[in-house]
């Protein structure tokens, strides 16, 4: 079974950091050259990222039904995982290093190599920020220690693992909010932001046990999420455009909770047999195409602002529009990776191996979509 209301979440959360850094590659050139550019703060675009980890952590408990309390589940899990998410964000990296090598601004060590493609956080630009190589892999680094926590009890029922994992990570967050650490791994791991993963499961764990809220309710998260975000508690506008959110509870107040709001009002309403139009085919087509265009977009913006400077159109057009094209520009190349590499590879792997001999747990329901 496809949650069209998760994919459609997705798609939300990949466009919502896509505009963000749009306005970076058309605002930033053109300050340079000494022009204005007039910042938009309708939202907080970073907060995509919270909502996707927030869906993260629904899709990880919901979409394991038949996993929770089986022998092999562990291997299989990961192994999703991995597929899932390991080919495109290594070509993506590849990619980038290869351009380095062209451009003889390579500067990586060893160090700096592992750690990124192995999803281990690293000071690799040594300011203290712990970033990959391809720095915006930062919140695959949370991701992939979700995945392997959440791998560690995934062995147990669902109700328990779900427990675990919740109580894994808040203890976590209590140590790091009384001590600082200086090792790179314990402090991104420490980070509250760990807890929208957490929010994400509860839900999961409301859904597969038939909990709904009345539509008056689910209006009400709606509206509340939205005016929450449009406020931006963080105060996105009063710090410069570059400003390296922090992923504490501040921000998990101002853009996890109503990440969580949103998807509450989503997942936990009855189920519909309403023929699906064609706006929402389509962003059930732009969320299956979320993670590709998360991950590749700065490398199509970086070319489109390029050329949109060199053919000095930032003279012609309007900026606003100059962030229009490479946002749908961006969404066109997604999705064409995401039918052309990502699909058939994550397919051809997860066939290969692990699949075999996990048999539903009696009375599972249909699994969502990964």
């Amino acid at each position: 079974m496809q949650l069209v209301s998760i994919q459609l979440l997705r798609a939300a959360a990949a466009v919502s950091v896509t505009i963000g850094h749009g306005q970076a590659f058309i605002g930033f050139p053109m300050e340079k050259l000494g022009q204005s550019y007039n910042w938009s703060h309708l939202l907080p675009w970073g907060a995509g990222v919270d909502l996707f980890f927030v869906i993260s952590g629904f899709i990880m408990v919901y979409a394991s039904e038949r996993l929770f309390a089986q022998p092999r589940a562990a291997g299989v899990f990961v192994w999703r995982r991995l597929t899932r998410i390991v080919p495109l964000y290594w070509a993506t990296t590849a990619f980038l290093l290869t351009r380095d090598v062209v451009k003889r601004q390579f500067g990586w060590d060893a160090a700096d190599l592992v750690t990124s493609f192995l999803f281990i956080p690293w000071d690799t630009y040594h300011n203290g920020v712990p970033r990959p190589i391809y720095s915006l892999g930062w919140t695959l680094n949370y991701e992939m220690f979700f995945y392997a926590t959440f791998a560690l009890f995934i062995g147990a029922r669902r109700e328990i693992a779900v427990a675990l994992v919740t109580a894994f990570f808040s203890a976590l967050v209590l140590v790091g909010s009384f001590h600082s650490f200086e090792n790179p791994m314990l402090l991104v791991w420490s980070q509250p932001i760990v807890l929208e993963f957490v929010f994400g499961m509860g839900l999961a764990l409301l859904a597969r046990q038939g909990f709904t809220l009345p539509a008056p309710m689910r209006g009400f998260l709606i509206a509340a999420a939205v005016a929450a975000l449009l406020r931006d508690f963080l105060d996105s506008p009063a710090h410069p455009y570059d400003w390296m959110t922090p992923n504490d509870f501040g921000r998990v107040f101002a853009w996890g909770v109503p990440a969580a709001m949103l998807m509450a009002a989503a997942v936990l309403k009855p189920a519909s047999s309403a023929t699906a139009s064609g706006l929402t085919r389509a962003g059930v087509a732009l969320g299956d195409a979320s993670y590709a265009l998360y991950l590749c977009h700065p490398i199509v913006m970086a070319a489109f602002s390029k050329g949109w400077f060199a053919l000095t159109l930032d003279g012609l057009l309007l900026a606003r529009a100059g962030v229009a094209l490479e946002v749908a520009l961006s969404i066109v190349v997604a999705l064409a990776i995401y039918r052309l590499f990502e699909r058939p590879t994550t397919r051809w792997l997860q066939g290969r191996f692990w699949e075999r001999g996990v048999k539903p747990a009696a009375g599972a329901a249909p699994r969502a979509s990964t």
